[in-house]
């Protein structure tokens, strides 16, 4: 054998990188044969081969055959076999499920049906020798399990070695408050939490307020948990958190302990997401204390839509932060991104005329002293858009690399931007890449067709645009929209309300953004060979006649 398969480091090196993250049956084989070619080799791969699970079914393979019985075939791209015991396993049986459980440092469950069922997850936690977790050597923890019986099952994997730990989408948020009303107890070590609710709004809970708020080496958090004024103080002072999504309650003792606290607020802080149900004082007062100069990254999430005076006031705050300079993605978003499916299965009427939530050109001005941003996100249905405001964002932000102006969702109403209006972005944000904004395609650019120019913009978003000569629309995006990927997105029947009306008009502008995106690319090509004719020296063709010109 090749000396150089003697070294541990070298041969765990190439195990990790033929595992690839153990998503792929194909990879997990690769290993498995690497291993079994020298014992040496075997010591390192079985090692990698359990540090990384999807299911414990593998694990219950390893106790003898009588103990469990399987229905159905496993295939390589799903776990589609039921596994169960059918008897408890008596101390001895155990060994094999013992000495490779202590292997695994990552436990991902996550998919559509119950890895094991209840009786089985019963007997292993019951039955099994020594003390918890199930698997003692756990680092990191992904629960996303349907079950209601099984979720619960998840505390069995938290123990004192674990740093990551997220729970997502239980069959019910109360589920998930057992599990965390004892992290501080139970893995102190956590630097990575994050936690998704099935509702809009999560349950308060008191209790696992208080111990989040015991937690000392977190560094990214995510809740869609409302917390409390403990737990928020102490996040806000956490010298080494730099990811923080956190759902404000409506309390006035947050605003009170924020502005009483001596350390600084946020001080190392990256990437800062902020969900509440009314843009409160105490919102705009956390964005004002902050004091991190590497903030990069704000993103503002209302239940309610908020009136236009509370927007300008977050956003001069945020003109004012230190991290001005370096701000690079803004978000606003009203409602909250998680209550529009609700809203569309209710058939809720967006708002129609609501003059003190309009958000126009004049609310977003403090936008102009961020030089670095690249991203900027407004989803509301207040917002107003027209050719001004594109305009505006064109010349106040050079530097766009994505902008998305949407309502949050399709329900027919007209935009004010017209193809005209997308000239300003054409002409001054030249590494824009995606673009988002609803359109008013039904008039004709008023300017001729200019002479193509190199693009990075590879996608347009429409959304439920009305359109009426998609051949001009076409020869318009051409001369701008030249990349070779470019493609354009619309809004089909199922996009939106359920209003019929708006339904059908979505499926005829589909298909006729759909023409758009098409003829486009075939215009830039041949507009490219062209132009590539006209300038080669080799070819000895005289230059076409401009008439001819302006047809391509």
């Amino acid at each position: 054998m090749n000396p150089l398969f003697l070294s541990p480091d070298i041969v765990r090196n190439i195990c990790e990188q033929a595992y690839e993250g153990g998503y792929d049956p194909d990879c997990r084989a690769t290993v498995a044969a690497f291993g079994a070619a020298h014992r040496s080799i075997h010591r390192v791969a079985v090692k990698v081969l359990w540090s990384r699970l999807f299911s414990l079914r593998p694990l219950v393979r390893c106790m003898p055959a009588e103990l469990w019985t399987e229905d159905g075939e496993e295939s390589d791209d799903s776990l589609s076999s039921t596994i169960s015991l059918t008897r408890p396993p008596f101390p001895s049986e155990w060994t094999r499920f013992l000495a490779n459980a202590a292997f695994v440092t990552s436990f991902r469950r996550f998919g559509p049906e119950p890895d094991l069922d209840e009786d089985t997850y019963r007997i292993l936690c019951l039955y099994r020798p020594g003390p918890p977790p199930l698997l003692p050597n756990l680092r990191e923890l992904i629960w996303e399990e349907p079950d209601a019986d099984v979720f619960e099952y998840g505390y069995q994997f938290i123990g004192p070695k674990l740093t990551t730990l997220h729970l997502g989408q239980p069959p019910s948020d109360s589920l998930s408050l057992p599990i965390l009303r004892s992290l501080h107890l139970k893995c102190p070590l956590l630097t990575h939490l994050s936690v998704q609710c099935r509702s809009s709004i999560g349950p308060e809970d008191r209790i696992t307020s208080h111990a989040i708020s015991q937690l000392q080496h977190l560094e990214t958090v995510d809740m869609a948990l409302p917390l409390f004024d403990d737990a928020l103080l102490h996040l806000a002072t956490l010298p080494g958190l730099s990811v923080a999504k956190i759902f404000l309650p409506r309390a006035a003792e947050v605003d009170e302990r924020l502005l009483s606290a001596t350390s600084p607020i946020f001080p190392s802080i990256t990437s800062l997401h902020i969900s509440a149900i009314r843009l409160e004082p105490s919102v705009t007062n956390l964005i004002r204390r902050t004091s991190s100069e590497q903030l990069s990254e704000v993103r503002l999430s209302i239940a309610h839509d908020p009136p236009a005076s509370g927007i300008r006031d977050f956003l001069t705050a945020l003109s004012r932060c230190p991290c001005r300079d370096v701000l690079s993605v803004v978000s606003l978003s009203s409602p909250l991104p998680s209550s529009i499916p609700l809203m569309l299965s209710l058939n809720a009427l967006p708002p129609l005329d609501r003059p003190e939530c309009a958000l126009d050109a004049s609310l977003l001005e403090p936008l102009r002293t961020f030089p670095e941003l690249a991203e900027l996100e407004v989803n509301s249905f207040c917002l107003q858009l027209d050719n001004a405001l594109i305009s505006l964002l064109a010349n106040a932000l050079p530097r766009l690399q994505s902008l998305r102006l949407m309502p949050p969702y399709n329900a027919g109403r007209l935009s004010g931007v017209t193809l005209d209006g997308l000239l300003p972005l054409f002409r001054h944000c030249h590494d824009l890449t995606y673009l988002a904004l609803p359109l008013n395609a039904t008039h004709p650019p008023t300017d001729d067709i200019a002479p193509m120019r190199p693009s990075k913009l590879l996608t347009l978003e429409v959304a439920d645009s009305p359109i009426s000569s998609p051949g001009e629309v076409a020869a318009f995006l051409s001369a701008y929209c030249t990349h070779p990927s470019f493609a354009i997105h619309s809004a089909t029947a199922q996009d939106g309300d359920h209003h019929p009306e708006h339904a059908r008009m979505r499926e005829l502008h589909s298909s006729a953004w759909e023409q758009v995106s098409r003829l486009v690319r075939l215009f830039v090509r041949v507009r490219t060979q062209e132009c590539n004719r006209i300038m080669s020296p080799d070819d000895g063709l005289e230059a076409l006649p401009p008439l001819q010109l302006q047809l391509f």
